[in-house]
């Protein structure tokens, strides 16, 4: 089926310019003077940008579908404007195996998205890496504790793991043995206020470095997962300074808000890494405006309400964070903090070319039509009770947001429309271009 979208306007080298996309066969084939379609959408000359590619999502399944499975989990990306994401690998059992993939694969085919999929490296996977690096986004190294059983915290082990490893890495970089010693000296204290001295900056900034001085030696490609402080964005300049084949990411949690909102947040402030002070947010907001910060990434991971309501030890990390991402960001555009060109880049552009996603991420001819019209006068309120999220809270709830995304395409075809999800058509999994 053919579909049309007219009186348009696109961002071209940062301009917005009217004009009309034709697509076809859920192609891109036309942007210019409108081709009539068997569907035409009227923009009323709205915004139409590349559907954001979330790269760094936890759809829970398999093993933990009762807090988010891949339908919810889509269900919930695709109203927000969001139109792939890369699944992480530490679901239960984590994927690390071809055996474990391809059960996720299955899982997956439920999705209204297109997906794709980090690989969790261990000790001895290696092998399984090497034979599936075109079936797979990333492999995912954690050296800090987190939900799920993935974990290389020894020096010798992540060295040899690293020195075997020529896709590109993804990591989530917290040291393990300093969060050991910090959560001893605070176990008698059980209050979510006390996070982010369990899991300190120095945390990360030990990890980011040792990472980075370890692939120094080794040629190894890294993108560093949800940086939270000045110290650890420090290491990650430096390196780049140096050429080093270095990206990173930054969540919307980090950038709007911090360590004080857990006076309120309660355990639904708590994850990992923590919010941190606001001199470490204002750090990662000039290293957006400065384009050292190359993605935005959700980091979306839901737990139940009940769950978040135990002891702070016994509560687990995580805040959901699909259906916010993009609203919080046309929101700081409407207030001059961001430009819209920006929020393109990190959230489309970048992703696509980082992690090598073919026909993704422009809006150009030949591309996948995976479009997001914006209302950027549209003001909302973040309500609970409207997510589609199995978790059903947000950390935003209650935020009047300026700027929402109102219509949905993937692969040509119409998913969400004023409100309305359309599941009848799924997502497709991504495929990958040779480095």
């Amino acid at each position: 089926m053919s579909l049309s979208i007219k009186n348009c306007k696109i961002l071209q080298a940062g301009r917005l310019v009217d004009t009309n996309i034709y697509i076809d066969d859920g192609k891109i084939n036309h942007i210019g003077s409108f081709v009539d379609a068997d569907k035409n959408i009227d923009a009323n000359g709205k915004i139409v940008i590349p559907g954001l590619i979330d790269s760094h999502v936890h759809f829970r399944e398999p093993g933990m579908a009762h807090k988010e499975d891949w339908k919810t989990g889509s269900v919930n990306a695709a109203s927000a404007g969001i139109t792939t994401v890369l699944d992480m690998p530490n679901t239960s059992p984590p994927t690390i195996s071809l055996k474990d993939l391809k059960k996720k694969r299955k899982l997956a085919s439920n999705s209204l998205v297109n997906y794709g999929f980090h690989f969790g490296a261990t000790t001895n996977n290696v092998d399984a890496i090497k034979e599936l690096e075109k079936e797979i986004a990333s492999a995912k190294i954690f050296m800090g504790s987190s939900t799920g059983s993935l974990l290389i915290n020894k020096s010798r082990e992540l060295f040899e793991t690293l020195s075997h490893l020529d896709k590109l890495i993804t990591v989530h970089a917290e040291d393990d043995f300093l969060i050991k010693h910090f959560s001893e000296q605070n176990r008698d204290e059980d209050n979510p206020e006390i996070h982010h001295e369990v899991r300190t900056n120095l945390c990360e900034e030990l990890a980011i470095t040792k990472i980075i001085l370890f692939s120094r030696h080794l040629g190894n490609s890294l993108h560093i997962c949800h940086v939270s402080t000045k110290e650890g964005l420090d290491q990650i300049i430096k390196a780049k300074n140096e050429r080093l084949n270095l990206s990173c990411e930054v969540t919307p949690h980090h950038l709007f808000l911090t360590n004080e909102d857990v006076k309120d947040l309660g355990n639904y402030g708590k994850m990992n890494p923590p919010l941190r002070s606001r001199q470490d947010q204002t750090a990662l907001w000039n290293g957006l405006r400065k384009g050292w910060i190359d993605t935005i990434a959700t980091d979306h991971a839901p737990h139940l309400k009940k769950e978040k309501e135990q002891s702070y030890w016994k509560a687990p990390s995580g805040v959901p964070g699909v259906s916010t991402m993009l609203p919080l960001l046309l929101d700081a555009v409407n207030k001059g903090k961001l430009e819209l060109d920006d929020v393109v880049r990190l959230t489309a552009n970048n992703p696509a070319s980082i992690f090598r996603l073919k026909d993704k991420g422009f809006i150009k001819p030949n591309y996948d039509a995976d479009l997001v019209i914006l209302d950027m006068e549209l003001e909302k309120e973040v309500n609970n009770e409207q997510l589609n999220s199995k978790c059903g809270w947000s950390p935003f709830h209650g935020k009047i947001l300026k700027g929402w995304p109102i219509t949905t395409i993937i692969n040509g075809n119409l998913v969400f429309d004023s409100g309305q999800v359309y599941d009848e058509e799924k997502g497709k999994e991504v495929e990958y271009m040779d480095e």
